[in-house]
């Protein structure tokens, strides 16, 4: 029995909320800069929801494009892929607050200046898919930044909570950020939308300017003529050495690649001309896949233990892979919600998972960089965006969604019929040091 173990016990025997959630499941919001930071990914991520709604409608009603579509959210997350290298560095080198705030004002730009062009009836498909560019650059800094923040503002023991708490400030905002774009997109019109947003963007910035954590930017060490090169490639240098962020990495992008994409492409094609509803319903499905986002955040933030991340994230893709293909059937919206629940709730704390293992065992140092590795294969979504336009486009948004359904299952059979990746999934030690040689011998004798 490991040392550990006394402890392990009683904090199992600390009697539940509710019978199931852990009375430390909300400690964080003890540190009064957690609560400030967990504020400010609220209002952010509420223009943030609303963009999501807005912005693939306003694409659809201005060319009639599925592959724009496609296009839109792929270059939303291109900054992603390309800088997130670069991102890493900046957040390990500088101040966190002054990265955030950098990154809000990437946000209060773009839809400022779409907000101008709609109030001028001057916006165009090309300028949304430019713009979404810029937003795209704020979320490939502002995510890594924010989180990388957390282990200054709470102790270790309150990581794993803080870790799925934040994201809570995020999903519980898409529901009331999808409600009110669904409700502008029925009464109102873009530019409302658009407007508002810049307003919760500049209001976010001041909030970060009240956190009080000071976080010290990690000076350059003492043989510190390391070349940009070297910087750039330390974080994949250091997934390459441990092996076991790569496990992560894969099962990440698979995920980010075929079960991503299918809100932002697929759902407003099946809701506006499959089903015919009204383009409001948009954005209340979007608030649906909130709500399940958040209670799958929440019953992470209260697990005791997570031995085996890899583990969940496969399960993960397998429950996406269903609601993508029962998704792809659905005759009716109610069914059309219930697959958004699960499959938002699948992506949103797929997310959460790897970021949490990423965090926890990366050197302090090399925080930023870790999770920019995730940041990396977020750029994955580039991929699926173009591969989800152009299925709609070709076949069509419900065929389209059961390919991508078929693929996260088809990947999630390979891994679990492949004893040494089956081995790799159930470690319950997963992040000791294993030698190549040990791991290559445990894992055979999993035949």
């Amino acid at each position: 029995m490991s040392s550990d173990s006394p402890d392990r016990e009683e904090t199992a025997s600390k009697p539940r909320l509710l019978g199931v959630l852990n009375p430390e499941t909300f400690a964080p919001f003890g540190y009064r800069d957690f609560r400030v930071l967990w504020l400010t990914v609220f209002v952010r991520s509420a223009a943030l929801w609303l963009e999501t709604v807005a912005r693939p409608v306003l694409i659809v009603e201005l060319t009639g494009s599925a592959f724009l579509l496609g296009v839109v959210l792929a270059a939303y997350m291109a900054p992603t892929l390309l800088l997130a290298p670069i991102a890493g560095i900046i957040i390990d080198r500088f101040p966190h607050r002054r990265v955030l705030v950098g990154a809000l004002t990437a946000n209060i730009t773009s839809s400022g200046v779409l907000f101008i062009l709609l109030l001028l009836d001057q916006a165009q498909g090309w300028q949304v898919i430019v713009l979404a560019v810029f937003s795209g650059l704020s979320t490939g800094f502002f995510h890594p930044a924010r989180r990388a923040m957390l282990p200054n503002m709470v102790e270790q023991s309150h990581l794993r909570s803080a870790m799925a708490l934040s994201q809570t400030g995020q999903t519980s905002m898409r529901i009331g950020g999808a409600l009110l774009a669904g409700l502008l997109l029925l009464f109102a019109d873009f530019t409302w939308i658009f407007g508002v947003m810049t307003v919760l963007n500049a209001s976010a910035a001041v909030m970060v300017l009240l956190i009080r954590t000071r976080d010290e930017p990690h000076q350059p060490e003492p043989d510190a003529a390391r070349s940009l090169l070297r910087q750039l490639t330390a974080g994949a240098k250091w997934a390459i050495e441990s092996r076991w962020p790569l496990a992560v990495i894969a099962i990440s992008a698979v995920l980010f690649i075929f079960l991503q994409p299918y809100e932002g492409v697929m759902v407003p094609l099946i809701v506006i001309e499959e089903l015919g509803e009204h383009r409001s319903w948009v954005g209340y499905l979007v608030a649906v896949g909130g709500v399940g986002a958040t209670l799958g955040a929440v019953l992470i933030a209260s697990m005791t233990e997570i031995r085996s991340p890899n583990a969940i994230m496969v399960g993960i893709i397998v429950i996406g892979g269903i609601a993508l293909t029962v998704l792809s059937q659905a005759p009716h919206l109610a069914v059309v919600a219930i697959c958004v629940f699960f499959g938002s709730a699948c992506v949103n704390n797929m997310v959460s998972v790897a970021n949490l293992a990423l965090l926890s065992h990366a050197p302090t140092n090399m925080r930023g960089q870790a999770l920019t590795l995730m940041n990396l294969v977020l750029g994955a979504i580039l991929i699926g965006a173009l591969l989800a336009g152009t299925l709609a486009d070709s076949i069509g948004a419900r065929w389209g969604l059961l390919v991508m359904g078929a693929c996260l299952l088809g990947c999630a059979l390979l891994a679990l019929s492949t004893p040494r990746v089956r081995w790799w999934l159930w470690r319950r030690q997963m992040y000791a040091d294993v030698s190549r040689e040990d791991w290559l011998r445990l894992s055979d004798n999993d035949r």
